[in-house]
């Protein structure tokens, strides 16, 4: 099961927000940003959009690569490595801390959750956890990865699948909820 955590421990209510107000006023500016210059953008200017992203916090290395119609909830809870890639609409609904190492890949339409709630408690306070996808990781078109959950380096979620749990480097997932099929083996030319 992944570690989840409360977003605020002075959340004081159900409808109480788990955000500061600096938090909440950088992902309101961001949205208008995101509509306004990063969506519209040519797929060309990776740079522009980059620049956008780094402009509210986002923790970027290298070159990664994110489509003009890809959309991240909290810039500042985001860490792209060099030759990342965010596909076309992919989704990256980061209440946590999400990092997308090296050469990773998030293909059209995949989503991030790193949020949910606690059904327990009778406020159903905010629960969020780290997500890390690792280096030369895939998740295939509309892969769902579930809050909290890691993918070990080389691993392939396959498309449409539910990731539950973390994923062993070099193993491919498919299915709801995925389940291993095999491990990924990289075949080198002779």
């Amino acid at each position: 099961m992944p570690l989840l955590s409360r977003k605020s421990s002075v959340q004081s209510g159900r409808y109480a927000s788990p955000w500061k107000l600096n938090e909440v006023i950088s992902i309101r500016l961001w949205h208008i940003v995101w509509c306004l210059w990063y969506r519209l953008s040519p797929k060309m200017c990776n740079k522009w959009r980059l620049l956008l992203l780094r402009l509210f916090g986002a923790k970027i290395s290298g070159r990664p690569f994110v489509y003009p119609s890809s959309r991240i909830y909290a810039p500042f809870l985001l860490t792209l490595d060099d030759h990342a890639c965010l596909g076309p609409y992919s989704e990256v609904y980061n209440l946590g801390p999400v990092h997308l190492e090296a050469r990773s890949t998030l293909s059209q339409q995949a989503y991030i959750c790193n949020g949910t709630h606690d059904l327990e408690d009778p406020d159903q306070p905010l629960l969020v956890g780290e997500t890390k996808i690792g280096k030369e990781a895939f998740i295939g078109a509309r892969g769902f990865i579930m809050p909290g959950v890691s993918l070990g380096e080389g691993a392939v979620v396959g498309a449409c699948a539910v990731v539950t749990k973390d994923v062993a480097p070099w193993t491919v997932v498919v299915g709801n909820p995925a389940r291993v099929i095999k491990k990924r083996e990289i075949k080198m030319p002779k």
